[in-house]
């Protein structure tokens, strides 16, 4: 039964020549990101270049930045432009390749997924020794194969998580300035760092022999929705270990904060509610009114300092404090409603009653009417003042409450 196919990853990485040095430290493992390291497995292995590569590249640089400069000064002195000469010389020596966002020299990794390298089942590729020494033997041709000397280092990296090599392009190249031939960078020399694509399709044929394929054409992927009217796929971005695990405890932190600030929120929810609880039971109780202030009464068994206190600078005091105002203003108003029911409803029966003693008082002698009428004057002055229908008015033409004739 054959293996699944993996496919083998290639990947460029822009180089500054000011980023050796933690390239170098990074190699030794004495600085960059070490958290993915296992100290328990063996060390990188250098498998091109010198072991002092990086000062050999950074003098080599120097170098080339002389050389072009001195070519520049001899020409702006042959041509008779002294201004110009002047001014170059206070400016000094000038970087020996064009200036972009990728800097002028390529890292490069090549690596398969780890199950290819712990893979031991049978397979469609019988092998007699490890499969980290046929990738390593493939990676080390293929590099001298493509770009020569311009490989300036190569290492294997063996304590993470998949093996992998590391390799730094140096793009040698000469061109026609200032009258001479000069040597500068450019990473374009190299028909491979020219064209991505292109070096996806070389380490695919190249790898092929020890069973890893070619990845994924995602640009013929994109060019073949785009011409069929299709969305196309999004090309995913690599994020490099370092990127990733700062962004991860970045996202970590932030949930830490989140979570911390709900149990915080819980906590304090919590105590408002036990206040409110407290607030209720007291006034309840008796012991303190609906705006906190403790009742004082006759046969309190504890005074107000010795009464369990209750927290007044509290969300849960507040909003207990404000409900409690609410319904004691509703029940208020509900109480005056039922009393001014409740009166209307006695001077209707007075009113009654009064009608029947008019009624009655008219067959009575002139004498006995005066006197009835004299005390249904006082009565009458106390009933007005009691319905709140006729509060603050005379008395009405047609009210009942008249002498009887």
């Amino acid at each position: 039964m054959a293996s699944k196919k993996h496919p083998v990853v290639l990947r460029f990485e822009g180089v500054d020549p000011s980023d050796i040095g933690g390239y170098e430290a990074h190699r030794y493992r004495k600085g960059g990101d070490l958290g993915h390291i296992d100290r328990n497995k063996p060390r990188p292995r250098r498998l091109l270049g010198t072991a002092t590569w990086a000062a050999e590249a950074r003098a080599e640089i120097e170098l080339m930045k002389v050389e072009t400069f001195a070519a520049e000064l001899e020409d702006l002195n042959r041509r008779n432009r002294r201004k110009d000469l002047q001014k170059r010389r206070i400016e000094g020596p000038r970087d020996p390749w064009r200036a972009s966002r990728h800097g002028p020299m390529r890292e490069l990794i090549l690596t398969a997924n780890k199950d290819w390298f712990e893979q031991t089942e049978s397979s469609d590729v019988e092998f007699s020794t490890s499969r980290e020494d046929l990738f390593e033997e493939r990676a080390v041709a293929w590099l001298r194969d493509n770009f020569g000397d311009d490989v300036i280092h190569a290492r294997a990296d063996l304590d993470e998580q998949a093996y992998h090599i590391h390799a730094v392009i140096l793009p040698r190249a000469t061109v026609r300035k200032y009258g001479t031939e000069c040597r500068v960078l450019q990473p374009s020399i190299h028909p491979l760092i020219k064209d991505y694509e292109a070096a996806q399709d070389s380490v695919g044929e190249w790898f092929s022999e020890i069973g890893l394929v070619r990845g994924e054409k995602r640009k013929q992927v994109i060019r073949d929705a785009l011409n069929d009217g299709r969305t196309p796929p999004i090309n995913p971005r690599h994020v490099r270990p370092a990127e990733w695990r700062a962004k991860e405890e970045q996202r970590l932190a932030e949930k830490a904060v989140e979570v911390e600030t709900r149990e915080r929120d819980v906590v304090e929810r919590e105590d408002d509610a036990a206040t409110v609880l407290a607030f209720a039971e007291a006034v309840a109780a008796g012991e303190i009114d609906t705006d906190g202030r403790p009742v004082k009464t006759a046969n309190a068994s504890q005074s107000p300092e010795t009464q369990p206190p209750v927290k007044k600078a509290t969300l849960g005091f507040a909003t207990a404090r404000k409900a409690f105002r609410a319904v004691a203003k509703r029940l208020g108003a509900r109480a005056e409603e039922k009393a001014q029911e409740r009166i209307a409803s006695e001077v209707a029966e007075i009113r009654a009653a009064d009608e029947i003693i008019l009624e009655i008082a008219r067959a009575f002698p002139q004498a006995q009417r005066e006197r009835i009428a004299k005390i249904r004057r006082n009565l009458t002055a106390k009933i007005m003042a009691l319905d709140p229908r006729t509060k603050g008015r005379s008395k009405e033409p047609n009210s009942p409450f008249e002498e009887p004739q």
